[in-house]
């Protein structure tokens, strides 16, 4: 379950509302959809969190149920929808699998999957061992009663299978101390820098990396990911997710931030220097 369809479909959420309007006014959801000029299947779709509606669907289904004035309620809810939080104890409570398992689902569903990165490796290009490292630490930071860090490894490299679907586009921009936190190992270090050398140039991936030393026209204040129209951006905490205007928004910080990007060959030059500099201090 991804986070959004996690959001609407809980107690009191938008989706369990919108069935409550509907079973009210007694209408079955072909009804509703005739009602409203729909599709049958976008009744079931918005009510199992499949769907994020829009204001207008809202304004819609309010109308349909005889319950127009109910309409602004449910487009307040769906302003909360539109950015919601979700803590990492709560998403990680039955484990980590289950959280990998939504992102996994993000980049299947998308067409363009866009990391802006001021810390960590983006996941989808990750080695194991690296990603080992990064999920271990979630268990103590967040005092996990399940470690299944080796399934959620398995998990997160699965979603790598990805990266080789020439139908969907991936953008990865990494601030360069990316390059050279040790969050690991050294010799786990350089394996993962040399990974990042193997997408540079690929059909379907956009590799940049913001050096450090250049004038910047835009700080690089936090990592957001991108999945077509939805935006996640991870704290200590856990993970804000923004659809619409705020989607937009962040979609625009990183589209400034590529015009400083070193790509291709300057790219390369970035890691090899990063990975040179490793093996010299070890």
């Amino acid at each position: 379950m991804n986070p959004i369809e996690e959001w609407l479909t809980q107690p009191d959420g938008l989706a369990a509302r919108l069935r409550a309007l509907r079973t009210r006014a007694g209408l079955s959801g072909k009804e509703l959809a005739e009602r409203a000029r729909w599709q049958p299947s976008k009744v079931s779709r918005i009510e199992n969190g499949k769907q994020m509606p829009t204001a207008v669907d809202l304004a819609a289904w309010a109308s349909a149920c005889n319950a127009e004035a109910e309409a602004d309620d449910l487009i307040r809810l769906l302003g909360e929808a539109q950015t919601a939080r979700h803590d990492w104890k709560r998403r990680m409570r039955r484990g980590q699998v289950a959280v990998q398992t939504s992102y996994n689902e993000l980049v299947r569903n998308a067409r363009l999957v866009r990391h802006f990165e001021t810390v960590y490796m983006p996941g989808l290009l990750q080695t194991a061992e690296y990603a080992r490292r990064v999920l271990s630490e979630m268990v103590d930071l967040h005092d996990l009663a399940v470690a299944d860090v080796d399934e959620a490894v398995a998990a997160r490299m699965q979603r790598q299978a990805y990266l080789y679907d020439t139908t969907k586009q991936f953008e990865f921009l990494l601030a360069e101390p990316v390059l050279r936190w040790l969050l690991c190992p050294p010799d786990v270090m350089r394996g993962q820098l040399d990974r990042l050398q193997t997408v540079v140039g690929l059909p379907n991936i956009r590799f940049g990396i913001v050096p450090m030393g250049v004038p910047l026209t835009t700080a690089p204040q936090h990592a957001v990911q991108l999945y077509d129209d939805l935006a996640i951006v991870e704290t200590f905490l856990g993970e804000i997710t923004y659809r619409g205007d705020d989607a937009d928004a962040h979609a625009r910080v990183v589209d400034r931030l590529w015009e400083q990007a070193a790509v291709g060959e300057d790219a390369r030059r970035l890691i090899l220097r990063a990975a040179s500099d490793i093996t010299h201090a070890t």
